[in-house]
């Protein structure tokens, strides 16, 4: 067998190199993502933001565990974390010494009070992570004993070795080496904070340190490391879940790097791929809710019936029970548990009053599915406050911290409108921009040759404000809200 199989016995462990032209352009993708998950997420209320951070924190921590094939009671978990955020949360779930341990290592994780890493730290989320009683081979709070760590897989006597650890008397001197870098590295600029992540993920979990839990504290190990990158987008998504999803890729790519030289590029590569995916989810999710928010917005005070409520939800909600393809008559009727003759009505009535549309198709495949084309003067004479998040280029700002939108307007608005510059990354300034207006003729009045019409998409909406505004490169979201 090959004396030199793993890549911590190469003389130039752990000297890592990569592809910058490879890693470098998915870096910047990954940033301009989690740059609109945070402008989504800035406009709303504070116990709102709050709420999506809370699931995203259960989501991780479920999903890291699952990663390992523990199932996790969601609701302890929930309850327990809650209880640290300041959260009710409805109904309350009882909390096991197992969510209790788990939670106090997620809030250790986001602490910005304490950044750096240590063997004691180490030890303790060990102790979270294994509440008590602890299995009797494991050496809890301890680095691992004196017997060989190896992966494997298949049955006693035909096992595959995936990979080997360093061995005992060796890896006290690497941990060490290992935890001052990690720290001293935190304040090296040169080293971009996300790649920093990825050579922290890849270096610890090739230690292997501990008998057991060595997974799950290398993703809690990541997480601080993405938060220390970015202390406002990582409580937004849940990375250990775009793992699970791609869990056997996550074990090949480690064990083809394991086993290679020290050129991490396929590595790096595939880690700000799952984590661009993870943004994107987390990004999906909460336009679901702001779609849900928006909808109800316009129809909360339409006296719909309890059971039409119950159906639009679901609706809403999208995904596997949310009916993402549009809900049928029959469905209709179990969901919100009427009679045949209900039904149609009920379908007919939220039909008329736009909030939901029909397939082409008749007969008993007719679908019906939210009406995305929403009114938004459907409350005529109500004030109507617009904001938009964009980006625009850094040469438009010129370094000021906000601009003048326009210094006239045919419209009601106050001369100088501003815009807020809420962030700046890689050359491009993140502002929201609000818009107030009485009347929808004053919408008409923005731009001559873009009058609105009263049903119109989002989308559409988008189209106008772009063009009206030449220097937004891009729009990505837009709130109302009707008072």
């Amino acid at each position: 067998m090959d004396n030199k199989q793993w890549i911590w016995q190469k003389p130039d462990w752990p000297q890592f190199n990569w592809d910058d032209d490879v890693v470098q352009p998915l870096l910047r993708q990954t940033r301009l993502k989690m740059g609109k998950l945070v402008g989504k997420v800035e406009s709303r209320p504070g116990d709102e933001a709050t709420g999506y951070s809370l699931e995203a924190m259960v989501n991780n921590i479920l999903a890291s565990s699952e990663i390992e094939n523990e199932r996790l009671d969601a609701h302890s978990v929930r309850s327990s974390l809650a209880k640290r955020l300041g959260i009710a949360v409805q109904p309350a779930a009882s909390m096991t010494e197992r969510s209790e341990g788990l939670a106090k290592m997620m809030m250790d994780v986001f602490n910005p009070e304490d950044v750096l890493l240590s063997e004691a730290r180490l030890f303790q989320w060990h102790c979270w992570l294994f509440a008590e009683p602890a299995p009797s081979y494991l050496r809890r709070g301890q680095w691992r004993g004196d017997d060989t760590m190896r992966v494997v897989s298949g049955r006693v006597g035909h096992e595959k070795v995936h990979y080997q650890a360093p061995p005992r008397e060796q890896l006290t001197s690497e941990l060490l080496q290992f935890i001052e870098w990690y720290n001293l590295s935190l304040f090296r600029p040169a080293l971009d904070p996300l790649l920093r992540a990825a050579l922290a993920h890849f270096w610890f979990i090739t230690l292997h340190p501990f008998e057991d839990g060595n997974g799950r504290i290398t993703r809690a190990l990541t997480d601080m490391a993405l938060f220390q990158a970015d202390h406002d987008s990582v409580r937004l998504y849940a990375m250990s879940e775009a793992i699970l999803t791609h869990r056997n890729r996550y074990y090949d790519v480690l064990e083809k790097t394991q086993r290679g030289d020290m050129d991490l590029t396929p590595w790096l590569s595939w880690f700000l791929q799952m984590l661009e995916s993870t943004v994107d989810t987390a990004i999906q999710r909460i336009d679901l809710t702001l779609d849900k928010s928006r909808f109800w917005q316009i129809y909360h005070a339409s006296n719909l019936s309890a059971g039409q409520i119950k159906v639009l939800n679901r609706l809403l909600d999208g995904g596997e029970k949310g009916f993402a393809e549009g809900i049928n008559a029959s469905q209709y009727q179990k969901v919100a548990k009427v009679s045949k003759a209900t039904a149609t009505r009920h379908l007919a009535d939220l039909i008329s009053r736009g909030c939901l549309i029909k397939s082409a198709s008749g007969g008993r495949s007719t679908r019906y599915n939210i009406n995305r084309a929403l009114n938004i003067f459907k409350a005529e004479n109500s004030m109507k406050n617009i904001t938009f998040y964009g980006r625009f280029e850094a040469d438009i700002l010129a370094g000021r911290k906000t601009i003048t939108l326009r210094e006239a307007s045919d419209a009601d608005f106050t001369a100088g409108d501003q815009v807020r510059v809420s962030r700046y990354e890689d050359d491009v300034f993140f502002c929201n921009i609000e818009i107030i207006a009485v009347t929808p003729v004053q919408f008409d009045d923005l731009n001559d040759q873009h009058a609105m019409q009263e049903n119109m998409t989002l989308d559409e909406l988008k189209q106008i404000i772009s063009e009206i505004y030449p220097g937004l490169k891009e729009l990505f979201m837009i709130e109302f809200c009707l008072r």
